[in-house]
């Protein structure tokens, strides 16, 4: 079995290749595209591989919704759709694995859910990680039940190195020894609600006072980030690193970490939330898409998104919690996150679409 995946992020997201690689050992023969083609990029990409390809499968769609302009966009947007129905001519399935809903911070809503409604009905299959994002996709793709199948995401623990001693990560990283330290890490922008999360600390130095909050990632865009580091700057028990995290220092951050917060305004699946799983930590979040579901029975601390006190309230839950005894139920919960049981469901899910 041959399949293409496309785009290719690998770069910059672990799933893609420890899905890739569990699905090689399982003797699945997976290919990414070489370069970016405008014309037909699908297509050419499948029909320029050496062996036929089986099933092409998609994953995001951001690089192919290019444009400057709504014109421009929904000439992107048409090609996109007829390119994929000419792969499906040639023979080869398509899979798309749905990773959200809309593409975040998007300017352009009404194209986005145009096309990825099309989208829904055209392809052979759709995948979700959460039974939370089948009933979403279901609703507002209006797609169909049965073309929807849930294969949970696995975690990341063979991507980065191994915790160490919290207060070794602590010392190297140039945070206070006593006290939580609360760790958010990520790709710095607005949806992720790193606004909100300061607001709270900044206005609450009476809770946070014996705490730490560390703040880690890059921003996607310059100007946020500034405005993320000057808020930072003037509350007291914020430590920033708004750069870039190597693989090689991820393991310092939460092994240093105490707590993880997450205060999502929209999500649908959160890598950062397996990442956070994948070291044993607590997580402070929403009761938002997937993160319910995929935490299970380590959803002590979880907040309603729609009360404006929720995150504070689970911040304070978190001072009272056994975080080691949490931080177990955490480990064993993503000890079922294994890579070789996702691949044999994917690999099935491919077969089936075949055998049809």
């Amino acid at each position: 079995m041959r399949v293409l995946m496309m785009p290719d992020g690998r770069a910059d997201n672990p799933y893609q290749a420890l899905l890739e690689k569990a699905l090689q050992n399982a003797g699945v023969e997976v290919s990414f595209p070489v370069g970016y083609r405008r014309l037909l990029p699908f297509y050419r990409a499948v029909s320029n591989q050496p062996d036929k390809i089986d099933v092409l499968h998609l994953h995001w769609l951001g690089p192919y919704l290019k444009g400057d302009s709504v014109i421009s966009r929904w000439f992107y947007a048409i090609k996109f759709l007829v390119d994929i129905f000419i792969v499906q001519l040639s023979g080869t399935r398509v899979v798309w694995t749905v990773h959200n809903l809309i593409a975040h911070d998007t300017q352009y809503a009404h194209l986005q859910w145009w096309i990825r409604k099309r989208l829904a009905k055209i392809v052979d299959q759709l995948i979700v990680h959460n039974h939370s994002s089948k009933e979403s996709v279901v609703d507002l793709y209006l797609a169909a039940d049965s073309s929807v199948s849930v294969i949970p995401i696995g975690h990341y623990r063979d991507i980065y190195e191994s915790a160490i001693d919290a207060s070794t990560a602590r010392e190297i990283l140039e945070l206070p020894a006593t006290g939580n330290v609360y760790l958010w890490q990520g790709l710095l922008r607005p949806y992720k609600g790193v606004e909100s999360l300061l607001k709270i600390w900044s206005e609450h130095q009476e809770i946070f006072a014996d705490h730490t909050l560390v703040i880690a990632g890059a921003a996607s865009d310059q100007n946020y980030g500034k405005k993320i580091a000057d808020m930072a700057a003037q509350i007291p028990g914020v430590y920033t690193y708004l750069e870039f995290i190597e693989d090689n220092r991820m393991h310092l951050f939460f092994s240093a970490a105490s707590v993880v917060v997450l205060p999502f305004k929209q999500i649908l699946t959160s890598s950062s939330l397996v990442l956070a799983m994948s070291y044993a930590r607590p997580v402070v979040a929403p009761k938002l898409g997937g993160i319910p579901e995929t935490l299970d029975d380590a959803n002590w601390l979880l907040y309603d998104p729609s009360d404006e006190l929720g995150l504070l309230h689970a911040f304070k839950e978190s001072m009272e919690t056994d975080l080691s005894t949490l931080g177990q139920i955490v480990r064993q919960i993503c000890d079922r996150m294994d890579w070789p049981n996702i691949a044999q469901k994917t690999q099935q899910l491919y077969q089936s679409i075949l055998d049809n």
